[in-house]
């Protein structure tokens, strides 16, 4: 039996040492200016980088009798390819990953580029391949490259990204980036790394760091469409009961760019809250104080009003956090809740209300515009999100640890669920705090950690951590928040006047009108959904009619059809499936969020079953032979959407009637 021996890098001694010395040959001047053009044109900031880069770790040279372009390290005077011939090395590395259905195909170093032109040439195709990421951290191997081919239709080719020398604390961000765009994420089953061995002998750890964080960036991303359709599900129904509270408050549009350059404060519930909450008092009028839910009942205790509470989560014990409050307590104080929390939240809650859409196309289907923000995962990230939507700068953080106290705790002093609650259930990891030392935080918290620095990334303001504790953010900076008070916080804007004045405008005749035309609306989605209902159990019966036709291919009791006749049978099996997303405000803006959690890993199962099949015409049955799954879910929930939509039609034309009685009797006096 073999022993799996480490591969020794390519000693120089192999080739003639008058080769490695001779003088560049024609074409590599060429090669290099036509990809610095393309460079320039397309990743400036790469090229620049290039520009500045001298050859000293690395030499490029020509080996071999074909005198094709290598690398030569000069510190232990060995080479990156296989001198005598790279083409081969190269092509015996591609063969050894045994790759298949490489849809995503990442490159863990570009070398000198003989593994993206080969891979480029020879097994696109074949592998099925939508896009191609080339992950190169040595800017001088990466310059080296250049010299080497033509790569300027690959730099211009917009299915082809390459990530050059980005420092480990920015790849979540770029990643989150790369992912969401054109939804790439689901193409994350069908993810394979390409890499020859001498990328790993100089960055192994970077390498491998890059890997584990392309996994935490699909997973959040993946999240971010939610877990479960029947938890949106939720979501939905509460906006639909939410319908009076929407049309007749006004929105947080109202206030966009309207506290431009004027600090804000963002209050979350960590346990470092406890050691400076006191410096809020008097904060009032030179600050706008946005409350994460958690937080209110803290600072009202403590006898400072914040002029924002925002409110995210869909959740029965949200309402604790919003009840138990008198009417003057909350005076001017705006729930700037997301219309997917539970109703009881309103109905609790005795202070005034503003709208605040967060990025679901649902709400885009209401067509009543009350102002839509990219929100992140936390009540806390809301706040700093609506905080930027103001125009705020700078947004001053406290409380916001996200990890444990290193005494175990959890929340601040105050908060309804207590100190030390139990997330023993999630995952617990360690991540450098704000203090410089390594904190413990779990899963969660490490998600909206991410997210804070997705939205970060986008900022073009200032953000200071005045946490005090907890875990550091990237992208924000360090400062006690006596030293953020001193230094931004000084005069006073009254933040209470100007909300109050900006809500003036809004007009509850306007409302009127805005619930009549959600009624209609309600009305046309109805029907709009009994045909969607229609078509998946079209789905159903064809499944069902072809069934046993699927599964004596699949398990070879009869001999696979042709192209063409799997071609036409593809098209009778999704045409109901076709049909179900003709109507786009019903299907895409009403529907497709509740479904799209399983849609998108519904979808990623599809990309990944290649791999289980030499013959393509298997994998595409087994595709055909699943679609029962997609139209078994989909009929189901849209059974639940309607009858919501029942429910909220009825509660409307409720809502009408009351309305018109107080009118009628108004009228009589």
């Amino acid at each position: 039996m073999k022993k799996n021996r480490k591969k020794k890098p390519y000693s120089n001694k192999t080739v003639h040492q008058a080769t490695v010395n001779k003088p560049p040959v024609v074409g590599e001047d060429y090669a290099f200016a036509a990809n610095m053009k393309a460079l320039e044109e397309n990743y400036p900031q790469i090229a620049e980088l290039i520009k500045n880069t001298a050859e000293e770790e690395y030499q490029f040279v020509r080996t071999g009798e074909g005198r094709l372009p290598n690398l030569l390290d000069r510190k232990d005077n060995t080479y990156y390819y296989n001198p005598q011939n790279p083409w081969q090395d190269v092509e015996n590395q591609i063969l050894s990953l045994n790759l298949k259905n490489a849809r995503l195909a990442i490159f863990l170093g570009l070398g000198l580029g003989y593994e993206l032109v080969y891979f480029y040439k020879n097994m696109m195709e074949n592998q099925l391949t939508h896009y191609i990421l080339v992950v190169q951290k040595n800017l001088e191997v990466f310059k080296a490259a250049l010299r080497s081919f033509n790569f300027e239709a690959l730099i211009r080719n917009s299915r082809v990204h390459f990530l050059v020398a980005q420092p480990e604390e920015s790849l979540y961000t770029i990643l989150r980036n790369y992912l969401a765009e054109d939804h790439k994420f689901v193409l994350i089953k069908a993810a394979k790394p390409l890499y020859h061995p001498s990328a790993f002998r100089y960055d192994k750890e970077y390498y491998l760091r890059f890997l584990q964080i392309l996994r935490d960036a699909a997973k959040h991303q993946t999240t971010h469409f939610g877990n479960d359709p029947y938890d949106s599900l939720i979501g939905i129904e509460n906006m639909l009961s939410n319908l009076r509270e929407i049309v007749y408050n006004p929105g947080i549009k109202l206030l966009y760019d309207k506290f431009r350059n004027k600090p804000a404060i963002v209050v979350a519930t960590g346990p470092s809250l406890n050691k400076n909450k006191h410096l809020l008092k008097g904060l009032e009028n030179k600050a706008l104080l946005i409350a994460a839910d958690a937080s209110l009942r803290v600072m009202i205790e403590m006898g400072v009003k914040p002029h924002l509470v925002t409110s995210l989560e869909r959740n029965l014990p949200t309402v604790r956090l919003l009840e138990g409050f008198t009417g003057e307590q909350l005076e001017n104080v705006f729930l700037a809740a997301c219309p997917v929390v539970r109703n009881e939240c309103y109905q609790v809650y005795p202070g005034p209300r503003i709208m605040v859409y967060r990025d679901y196309d649902h709400f885009r289907w209401l067509n009543i515009d009350k102002g839509i923000l990219k929100i992140q995962l936390s009540a806390g990230n809301m706040a700093f999100k609506l905080a930027e939507a103001l125009g705020c700068n700078p947004i001053i953080l406290i409380g916001q640890d996200l990890s444990f106290a290193r005494d175990g705790r959890t929340h601040a002093d105050g908060t309804p669920f207590g100190e030390k609650q139990n997330p023993d259930k999630f995952r617990k990891l360690e991540v450098m705090g704000n203090d410089g030392l390594p904190i413990l935080t779990h899963e969660v918290w490490y998600s909206f950690i991410k997210s804070y620095e997705l939205d970060l990334s986008n900022y073009k303001g200032i953000c200071i951590n005045s946490t005090e504790g907890g875990a550091y953010i990237q992208g924000t900076e360090i400062m006690t928040f006596k030293e953020a008070i001193e230094q931004y916080i000084q005069d006073d804007f009254y933040p209470s006047d100007i909300i109050l004045n900006c809500l003036k405008s809004f007009n509850d005749l306007e409302s009127e009108r805005d619930l009549e035309k959600v009624l209609e609306l309600v009305n046309k989605t109805i029907l709009e959904m009994n045909e969607i209902i229609n078509e998946c159990r079209k789905g159903v019966e064809l499944h069902n009619k072809y069934k046993e036709e699927f599964q004596a291919y699949l398990n070879s009791s009869r001999d696979i059809p042709g192209t063409e006749y799997l071609s036409k049978l593809e098209e009778v099996i999704m045409r109901p499936k076709k049909d179900c997303m003709k109507s786009y405000q019903t299907f895409q803006l009403f529907f497709a969020h509740v479904i799209q959690s399983f849609s998108i890993k519904f979808e990623m199962d599809m990309n990944q079953i290649p791999e289980k099949y030499d013959d393509s015409r298997l994998s595409k049955i087994e595709v055909l032979a699943r679609q029962v799954e997609w139209y078994s879910v989909i009929g189901d929930i849209a059974v639940i959407c309607k009858k919501s939509l029942i429910n909220a039609k009825d509660s409307i034309e409720k809502d009408k009637y009351s309305l018109h009685g107080a009118h009628y009797e108004n009228c009589g006096n």
